[in-house]
């Protein structure tokens, strides 16, 4: 296997392990928001993410940060997309409604990553991956509305209104850290965002979430130290990793697996459950992302030919023996 196929494997493999703990921080987050409430949640997973990435203060100094002009605003941008922006309308998002169905519409994420950098980041998409990526957004389509109601998200139409929001700034997120992944380090561009995304959320907390509850359970709190460490820590830095080495499209064509494993998820640890139809969908979403990601093949100098009209590779065998017979006959004549 050769350098650039193993440096290949290594970021997808970076970005599966990220999209599996993304997929488990819905649950984790429905759990936590709870009891808490949104703001403090997402403020007290990025003091904890924090606490954690100031040991990579050495390695940060030492990496190699190529600074250019404009790049400040860059960064704030991405800061302002996520965490602060994106966990701003999740955490209001999956107060109204479930965390299968928020991980549901996540699956927009990757055909809005794919359309916006090849028109902002001018990279090249080709119709494998844009007919996978409808086709795994029609099967997230169907995942969601083929789901039965269910009393904790009588709100749906508006939570998934609000995740759909948080999607938007998501994919500004891509944008940007494909941008940044070039000249700064994944751990750089992580704390960060854990930095600022504390600075940000305290002010929400004292003036918008609910009362602190007298005891809190030990699920929120295991839910809490998963969201910081587990999602703010490890899953930023290989999603980070991850985009320094791949185009953006294609890692936001693996983020479809997102839905399928959120929905596991939730079966797993809030027992839900799918219809006979869902399981259709999701192997919709399957094949819409096996697809997207394969090559398609070149064409053979044999297919092209097919494609020749017989009566026009006469007329070019014509035209090849009538100019060869003209140059016999000025060589004969000189």
């Amino acid at each position: 296997m050769s350098f650039t196929n193993c440096h290949t494997a290594k970021a997808t493999t970076q970005v599966i392990i990220a999209i599996i703990i993304w997929a488990a921080s819905f649950i984790a987050m429905k759990v936590a928001v709870a009891e808490l409430g949104a703001f403090l949640t997402v403020f007290l997973r990025m003091l904890l993410a924090v606490a954690v990435l100031a040991f990579f203060l050495p390695q940060i100094k030492q990496a190699r940060h190529v600074y250019q002009k404009g790049d400040i605003w860059l960064i704030l941008g991405l800061i302002l997309c996520e965490p602060c922006l994106y966990f701003v309308f999740e955490g209001l998002a999956l107060t109204y409604t479930s965390a299968s169905e928020a991980g549901m519409i996540t699956a927009l994420h990757p055909f809005m990553v794919t359309i916006a950098a090849f028109y902002f980041l001018k990279e090249s998409i080709n119709s494998r991956m844009v007919i996978g990526g409808i086709i795994a957004v029609i099967g997230a389509a169907l995942l969601s509305f083929l789901g039965e109601a269910k009393a904790s998200s009588s709100h749906h139409l508006l939570g998934n209104g609000l995740e759909f929001i948080a999607i938007c700034f998501a994919t500004g997120y891509s944008l940007l850290a494909r941008m940044l992944g070039e000249r700064y380090s994944p751990v750089f561009l992580t704390s960060m965002q854990a930095l600022f995304g504390t600075l940000f959320f305290l002010p929400l907390v004292l003036a918008f979430n609910k009362p602190v509850p007298a005891e809190v359970s030990g699920e929120a709190i295991m839910a809490v130290l998963f969201l910081a460490w587990g999602v703010n820590v490890i899953a930023f830095i290989l999603y980070n990793a991850s985009l320094r080495a791949l185009p953006a499209s294609r890692v936001g064509s693996w983020m479809n697996l997102l839905p399928i494993f959120t929905l596991f998820f939730g079966w797993l640890l809030l027992d839900e459950s799918l219809t006979q139809w869902q399981y259709l969908s999701v192997g919709l979403i399957i094949f819409g992302v096996i697809f997207s990601q394969l090559k398609p093949k070149r064409k053979t100098v044999f297919i092209e030919q097919s494609i020749i009209k017989d009566d026009y590779i006469e007329q070019v065998i014509e035209a090849e023996t009538s100019a060869n017979q003209s140059i016999k006959e000025v060589t004969a004549k000189a």
